[in-house]
């Protein structure tokens, strides 16, 4: 557990910390530990309670099993907010959930610190509430309880913000996430880097939600290009994705580099002729915000928060985004920007503009200190 201070209001982040996890909600918790530890604050005292899964679940794995490591990994981190709770006072406990069945750890532990008198906000780093409140299933009716039981809930898309307050939840806040801190120096230690205009990227979990299929088969139809995936893997996944390109193009055009340092990633980045993101369902994407500080152009899907992000409710200026799982719309957009490279950069130095403005670290850290102090009055 970390401890980052010692007065005022005492507030106690409850989130994943785990970087090598290649968990966004874990790259969000340190992009907001590192602001706060190299600025501090005048007024909040934070903490932090790493809610790290201790094994790697992926789609692959039998359900059955990871529901019992979930139940197994839940009961050891409510134990231990429970502990750190019982030592220390603390006026606010922010949660950060992922929901699915997560959603009961939060259930419990809200009912746990209700009982302390302890302020509670769960934020759900997740875009998917417009679609559960149609489908009115059990994970709806589980957030709808965790948003009753919370003072308040925390979302990161306009339009999962309306939704709960059309259903007479009013304790919800509309809170973007930030573009990392460090990344500005990131690029300007490698402001001379050329672009490969060949090249397309992609940055995530390599599952099959993230559209990884659709993507390879779309470049499969694109000549002389070079895909890069980077995120963790699994064998059989990358022996089906490896399949269907060879299926198309027999010589090697896709590489899967694995996990990546941060600045990797953005030296990628910075060198990629497009960033795709073809997800079939998402939150507030880090690596959104990071490609477009990067000035990539920028393919992605229609969901969560990514229409929000690249402001294509004005136009496609500042990247691309089509409907999930339609590989010919992805190819068209990719080969839309590999063939005009006017309107590439055009979109890139947009996307740039608009993630500086919008998303810094000092806007929205401003937002989420409010927010604690608010909690309280």
């Amino acid at each position: 557990m970390l401890n980052m201070g010692m007065n005022r209001c005492k507030v106690l982040l409850c989130s994943p910390l785990d970087l090598s996890s290649g968990s966004g909600i874990a790259r969000w918790t340190n992009h907001i530990k590192s602001y706060y530890m190299d600025r501090g604050s005048s007024s909040v005292d934070m903490s932090i309670y790493p809610m790290d899964r201790t094994t790697y679940v992926d789609e692959s794995i039998n359900f059955l099993k990871r529901v019992y490591w979930g139940i197994k990994d839940y009961y050891r981190i409510i134990k231990g907010v429970r502990i750190e709770v019982s030592k220390i006072r603390y006026d606010v406990v922010h949660i950060a959930s992922s929901a699915s069945i997560s959603l009961i750890k939060d259930l419990i532990l809200l009912c746990l610190l209700n009982r302390k008198r302890i302020k509670t906000i769960v934020h759900f780093h997740f875009g998917r509430i417009p679609e559960l409140i149609t489908a009115n299933n059990w994970e709806w009716k589980l957030i709808h309880r965790v948003a009753k039981c919370a003072d308040k809930i925390v979302v990161i898309d306009r339009l999962s913000y309306e939704t709960l307050l059309k259903d007479g939840i009013d304790n919800v806040v509309l809170l973007s996430n930030p573009l990392s801190p460090q990344i500005a120096n990131i690029i300007a230690e490698s402001s001379d880097v050329p672009r490969n205009e060949r090249s397309i990227l992609f940055v995530g979990h390599v599952y099959k939600t993230k559209g990884v299929y659709e993507l390879v088969e779309a470049c499969s139809h694109i000549p002389d290009v070079y895909l890069k995936l980077i995120g963790k893997f699994n064998d059989s996944i990358k022996e089906e994705l490896e399949n269907i390109a060879l299926k198309y193009k027999p010589n090697p055009w896709i590489e899967f580099a694995g996990n990546l340092p941060f600045d990797k990633v953005i030296n990628e980045m910075l060198r990629c002729g497009v960033f795709v993101l073809p997800t079939y369902t998402e939150g507030f994407p880090n690596v959104i915000l990071e490609s477009m500080a990067c000035a990539c152009p920028i393919v992605t899907t229609h969901v969560g928060a990514i229409p929000e992000m690249l402001d294509v409710d004005n136009g496609d200026y500042c990247g691309k985004c089509i409907e999930p799982k339609q590989v010919n719309q992805l190819q068209d957009a990719i080969q839309e920007f590999l063939g005009n490279q006017e309107y590439a950069g055009m979109c890139g130095y947009n996307a740039q503009l608009r993630v500086n403005r919008c998303y810094s670290m000092p806007v929205i850290y401003r937002q989420l200190e409010r927010l604690w102090l608010n909690v309280l009055s």
